[in-house]
């Protein structure tokens, strides 16, 4: 796809379909085609054309397809505009929406796969695109719209104001955020030319501040140049959910892109940062690894979950903050990871060879990634490990990149032996010896005790759902 024109209407007097949408999508045909399908599940389609002209369509429920006819076939490398009209209730059961209870609005979350029950789209990582968003609420309800991106302007017509955002770099389908509701919108100011604006719940109080004072702190941290350098996206912050208290949320937090969302109450009336700084660092690592650059399969997730990781256990030890597992450093913690090694390789297959759609979050991803790297850099040394990292996000910003782009970056930076070196780490179906570490054994500890709560996030199915295969397009 090149790009989602997403608007949506927030008409809460309306029971069966508190949402409006119209997604207007353009997209090049890459061959001729008769017709064609989008990924698109939970929602009542009311209405769809392709370049003005009324199209048939069905939306069968059970393959999570719409398939469009268009008047007239499409010719290989014809450019078209697609218009979907359609309502949806988001409290109904979409697994890409967050449920607020009996707080009015919406928000979304909709890693891995669920961005369809949100909009027609191709639901795949490596599909980024453009993205631009409407969301109109009722004009004097107290009710805002906030999305992804820059806000571009606010328009107000027919009883409903509409506040305008677009976004500045490509965002794939599962990492979009747009929300509705009675929220109020603080700015931080900017950090090194970045905004950083923040949302919450009009009625939070002070019961956020601590913990989103701390976000301006830890941007300079991470773009220190001696760690990841400049911010990659056009804004960051965080948005806390509105969501009626003990309403079932899934998740802690989730790195939509420049607006992570959170729940509620992992932050509220937070005032050590020991308790919550390597999570958010986490969440803002994806920033450059899951935004910036996206896995280009489900397979390539490490790439993403690795490296938050990664970076996240680097913070908490810089700061001297043990870990729950006690860990004090992050040789200590590897070393813990390592011992779980062979166990992880059984349960969930290689790194970067899941072996099965469950195993795509789990464990493996989250300590296994930071294990490989962590490898990698007692290999290489941390200076030239630096330039790997370095030579990546300069290559692969604001697209997908897959395990085999950064194994290349690797050899190019560290030398040919570098490429063996981490497909034996991410490949491989038992844990190779630690560079520096010959002592270390792996197998020797289960997964469940080298999982540390406070540094990953957790991936039982109640809390991320399991990715659902939905094909290519």
């Amino acid at each position: 796809m090149d790009s989602y024109d997403l608007s949506m209407r927030y008409q809460p007097q309306d029971e069966q379909a508190p949402v409006a949408a119209t997604a207007v999508i353009r997209a090049t045909a890459s061959e001729a085609l008769d017709s064609f399908t989008l990924d698109a599940s939970g929602f009542d389609v009311r209405s769809v054309s392709v370049d003005g002209a009324e199209a048939s369509f069905s939306l069968d429920a059970a393959k999570e397809k719409l398939a469009v006819t268009p008047a007239a076939p499409l010719a290989a490398g014809h450019a078209m505009e697609i218009r979907v009209d359609y309502t949806v209730d988001p409290q109904a059961g979409g697994r890409g929406w967050i449920k607020t209870g009996d707080r009015t609005g919406f928000a979304v979350a909709a890693q891995p796969d669920a961005a369809h029950t949100v909009f027609p789209c191709n639901d795949v990582p490596s599909d980024k695109a453009a993205f631009s968003f409407n969301v109109s609420v009722p004009s004097g309800s107290g009710d805002i719209g906030v999305a992804s991106g820059l806000k571009t302007g606010q328009t107000a017509e027919d009883g409903y104001t509409t506040y305008h955002y677009k976004s500045e770099h490509p965002i794939a389908t599962e990492l979009i955020q747009i929300a509705a509701g009675k929220y109020k919108v603080t700015e931080q100011g900017t950090v090194d030319g970045v905004p950083v604006r923040d949302v919450v719940p009009q009625d939070a109080g002070g019961k956020f501040s601590y913990a989103l004072g701390l976000t301006p702190g830890q941007m300079k941290w991470i773009t220190d140049p001696g760690r990841l350098g400049a911010f990659p996206l056009e804004s960051y912050g965080i948005l806390a959910a509105d969501t009626t208290a003990g309403q079932p949320f899934g998740f802690t937090g989730l790195e939509t892109q420049t607006l992570t969302i959170y729940n509620p109450s992992y932050l509220a009336n937070r005032t050590d940062e020991k308790l919550i700084g390597s999570h958010m660092m986490h969440e803002l690592a994806h920033s450059w690894f899951g935004g910036s650059i996206t896995p280009a399969t489900w397979s390539d997730n490490w790439l993403s979950e690795g490296h938050a990781n990664y970076y996240g256990l680097d913070y908490r030890y810089a700061k001297g903050w043990p870990s729950p597992n006690g860990a004090t450093t992050m040789e200590e913690a590897m070393k813990i990871a390592y011992q779980a090694g062979d166990s992880y390789r059984q349960m969930y297959g290689p790194v970067a060879k899941p072996k099965d759609e469950s195993a795509v979050y789990s464990n493996q991803a989250y300590l296994g990634g930071p294990l490989a790297l962590y490898a990698l850099q007692q290999k290489v040394g941390q200076d030239t490990f630096h330039q790997i990292e370095e030579a990546f996000i300069k290559e692969y910003k604001d697209k997908s990149a897959s395990t085999a782009d950064y194994i290349r970056i690797a050899q190019e930076t560290a030398g040919a032996d570098t490429g063996k070196f981490l497909e034996d780490w991410l490949y491989g179906t038992t844990t190779p010896e630690m560079p520096g570490h010959p002592d270390w054994k792996a197998g020797t500890m289960t997964a469940a005790h080298a999982q540390d709560p406070a540094d990953i996030l957790a991936q039982d199915p109640a809390v991320k759902p399991l990715l659902e295969p939905h094909g290519t397009h």
